[in-house]
């Protein structure tokens, strides 16, 4: 899974001013930066006869930013979320995003991507 991860990583880091980071307390994001952090889940689907697996992934993001009167914090947060979108749909994950809160002062956005992970070509098909 280690290799799937780095994978996604490269992938999300070619987007500009976005930190991809592993999950921060909100209490500890600072103003002016965009997060993204993510987790992963690997399960088991099936095998073919030479014991090549084939898992499904499940991807569970956050985007957070601080919300700051002086811009369009939404704005900035939505532009991301395209961005997300694209670099994760270039790797074939399917993914969903929800408006979690603006709770505290923070724009956060639930991303959920989901994908199958095949042995055979260590690739997502």
């Amino acid at each position: 899974m280690n290799e799937l991860r780095n994978f996604i990583q490269q992938k999300l880091e070619e987007i500009q001013d976005l930190e991809v980071t592993p999950e921060i307390p909100d209490n500890l994001l600072e103003k002016n930066i965009t997060y993204f952090s993510y987790t992963l889940e690997k399960n088991y689907f099936g095998a073919d006869t030479g014991r090549n697996y084939t898992y499904n992934i499940n991807l569970l993001g956050y985007i957070k930013r601080l919300q700051n009167d002086t811009e369009n914090t939404l704005e900035i947060v939505d532009i991301i979320s395209n961005q997300i979108e694209e670099k994760l749909k270039e790797l074939n994950i399917h993914t969903s995003f929800y408006d979690v809160s603006v709770i505290d002062g923070i724009r956060k956005i639930q991303v959920r991507g989901d994908c199958m992970y095949n042995e055979i070509n260590n690739g997502i098909v």
